[in-house]
């Protein structure tokens, strides 16, 4: 066998024998917020970067991608010595992925095979998240890092006809993702809701380590190191109680 074949076997087997961590999520479910507490935490206590949790790196796939284009973007996750990779991956995303893994058995096995784990995030109360996709919207503001004082969405107003708009696309989301949840086996995948992570954290972190077979967390360590910040708490209040006003009268 040549220098050269030799190497990309090597390579190739590698790649089949490395574990993957996805998020399955939709936009305002808090993902990121969670992605990054759980990438700081697994580097504090492991030395672990699995950074790429708070990253939608399959984002460019559409209708017109290839297994081939899954696959390489997959390929260049980053390979953790904890032996994950990991990625965050939006409904749109996992439907592309779903479909090229019916023509392919290594998207299949890539994805959905006994070395892809999921944590299955979503946000039961779907007027909230539909308040805080209008929000970020209008505002442009997903994420935010500064000081929370001097974040755009802070004063900001909603129509209710800008929160419905948005209720319609999180409520199909929202259906996917209950679906998807019901499909990995149970050994690979979790699944939980936003308000139950802030209620618990330590607990949903260790049913993390759990599910990948890390260490248990002891919750007098724990510090939640993620760098993002929580904003326009007051507007998205606001707008969710008009909205629930507006929505009883005008339901179609």
């Amino acid at each position: 066998m040549s220098t050269s074949l030799a190497v990309r076997e090597a390579a190739s087997q590698s790649h089949a024998a490395r574990k993957s961590l996805f998020i399955a999520s939709e936009v305002r479910c808090g993902s990121t917020f969670i992605a990054e507490t759980l990438a700081y935490e697994l580097n504090q206590n492991f030395g672990f970067e699995l950074w790429d949790l708070a990253h939608e790196r399959f984002s460019h796939l559409h209708d017109g991608s290839t297994p081939e284009d899954a696959l390489e973007t997959w390929r260049e996750l980053y390979l953790d010595g904890s032996g994950f990779v990991s990625s965050k991956i939006m409904c749109k995303a996992l439907s592309v992925l779903h479909r090229l893994a019916r023509e392919s058995e290594a998207v299949r096995e890539a994805f959905f095979g006994e070395d892809a784990h999921w944590i299955v995030l979503r946000r039961n109360d779907r007027i909230e998240q539909a308040v805080s996709l209008a929000l970020a919207s209008k505002t442009k503001t997903y994420h935010f890092y500064d000081d929370p004082g001097g974040a755009p969405d802070r004063d900001a107003t909603l129509t209710p006809g800008e929160v419905d708009c948005a209720f319609k696309a999180v409520a199909l989301s929202d259906v996917y993702l209950e679906v998807f949840a019901k499909t990995p086996p149970t050994e690979r995948k979790i699944a939980f809701e936003y308000h139950e992570f802030l209620d618990d954290q330590v607990g949903h972190l260790n049913w993390v380590h759990e599910l990948c077979g890390f260490t248990r967390l002891h919750a007098p360590s724990y510090v939640n190191l993620s760098k993002i910040k929580r904003t326009g708490g007051a507007a998205k209040r606001q707008a969710s109680e008009a909205f629930k006003t507006w929505f009883l009268e005008n339901h179609v």
